[in-house]
C-alpha cells in the first residue's frame, strides 16, 4: 500500500457542488469510523515554555500553533544527539516559513534542501551555497533524499501528497543504507480540519493514517503531538471558514488588537484535546535510533 488512506480525492482539484459534498461525506466517514482504532503510536505532549509570543496575527489558528511548536524545538539537544543537520524539507513553498517560523539557527544546519511542486520566484532571496531549492514531482522521493539527511521535515504538506506512505517507505530504505539517525518532524492536518479547512488535500490524518505510517517505521518510533483544541477550531470557523463560505471573506485577518491578544493567550495554553477535536497535529519520527538515544532526545526535545 503506498497511500496511508482508503480514500484518495484529490481536494485540491476544482470541484463543483456534487463533488465537494463526496469529498467531504466519505472524508467524514473514514475519519469518524478510522479515529476510532486502536492506535499504534506514542503521544507526547508540547511543552510551551513561552508566557508571551510574538504571533504573526495573518496566520491561521493552526499555522500559529504549528509556529509554536517548531519555536519550542531545543535544536542544540538535537544536534547534539543526530549531529548538525542536514535539512530535507517537502514543501518549502517560498522558504518563507522555514527561514522566519522554523527559524533555526543558522549554526545547527549543514545543509538545507526543499523540494516542492511548484518553483517560486522567492527562493532566489534564500539561496546560498548552504541553502538550496529544487522542482520534483511530487511522488519520486528517491530523488530528493541524499544520504546525509538527518532532519527531514514539512509543514502542511503530506495531505497533498497521494502516495504518503510511499514517502516514508523510501526514507526507510534510504536509513537501512546509510545507518543515519534521522530525525522526522512533519505538522499535518487533525480529522477536524475536514470542516476547517473543507476540501483540502487528499486526507486528515486519523488514528489510522497514523497507525500505518508507525507500521513503517515502527510502532515505538512515531510519535504524535496534539495542536489546539475544539474551542479554537470554533473560532476558525467563526472568523475564517465561515466567512469565506458565505461572504468570500477572511476575517480573521481583520480582528482587534484585543481579538488577537485574547486568541494568541488561548492559543499559548494549548488546552487538552482529543485527536479528532485537536486542531492539527505534529508527527515525529525516530529512525535508525537505539532506545537510549530516543529517550536522551525525548526528554530534551523542548526548550
Amino acid at each position: 500500500m503506498r497511500s496511508s488512506s482508503f480514500l484518495n480525492i484529490n481536494g485540491d482539484k476544482k470541484q463543483n457542488k456534487i463533488q465537494l459534498f463526496y469529498y467531504l461525506i466519505l472524508n467524514l466517514i473514514q475519519n469518524l469510523s478510522l479515529t476510532l482504532s486502536f492506535k499504534r503510536f506514542n503521544y507526547l505532549k508540547l511543552e510551551n515554555k513561552y508566557k508571551n509570543f510574538k504571533f504573526n496575527n495573518q496566520h491561521s489558528i493552526s499555522r500559529k500553533l504549528c509556529t509554536l511548536f517548531w519555536r519550542n524545538l531545543n535544536w542544540n539537544a538535537i544536534v547534539k544527539v543526530i549531529g548538525k543537520l542536514d535539512v530535507l524539507e517537502l514543501g518549502p513553498g517560498s522558504g518563507e516559513y522555514f527561514k522566519n517560523d522554523v527559524s533555526i539557527k543558522d549554526r545547527f544546519i549543514k545543509k538545507y534542501n526543499g523540494y516542492d511542486v511548484i518553483r517560486n520566484a522567492r527562493w532566489r532571496k534564500f539561496k546560498s551555497k548552504k541553502f538550496h531549492f529544487n522542482v520534483f514531482d511530487g511522488k519520486s522521493f528517491k530523488k530528493t533524499l541524499r544520504k546525509s539527511n538527518n532532519l527531514i521535515i514539512s509543514q502542511s504538506c503530506l495531505e497533498h501528497v497521494k502516495y504518503d506512505l510511499k514517502f516514508f517507505d523510501d526514507v526507510k530504505k534510504l536509513s537501512k543504507k546509510n545507518k543515519k539517525k534521522i530525525l522526522l518532524i512533519h505538522c499535518l492536518p487533525s480529522p477536524f480540519c475536514l470542516f476547517t479547512y473543507l476540501a483540502h488535500g487528499f486526507r486528515q490524518y486519523n488514528t489510522e493514517n497514523l497507525n500505518k505510517i508507525s507500521s513503517v517505521i515502527g510502532n515505538s518510533n512515531l510519535y504524535v503531538i496534539k495542536l489546539g483544541n475544539l474551542n479554537l477550531n470554533i473560532e476558525h470557523l467563526k472568523k475564517t471558514t465561515f466567512p469565506l463560505i458565505f461572504k468570500n471573506k477572511n476575517l480573521m485577518k481583520n480582528q482587534k488588537k484585543t481579538y488577537y491578544n485574547s486568541l494568541n493567550k488561548k492559543i499559548l495554553k494549548n488546552s487538552k484535546s482529543s485527536l479528532f477535536f485537536s486542531s492539527f497535529i505534529v508527527l515525529v519520527g525516530f529512525v535508525n535510533f537505539s532506545e537510549l538515544e530516543k529517550e536522551k532526545l525525548l526528554n530534551k526535545l523542548y526548550i
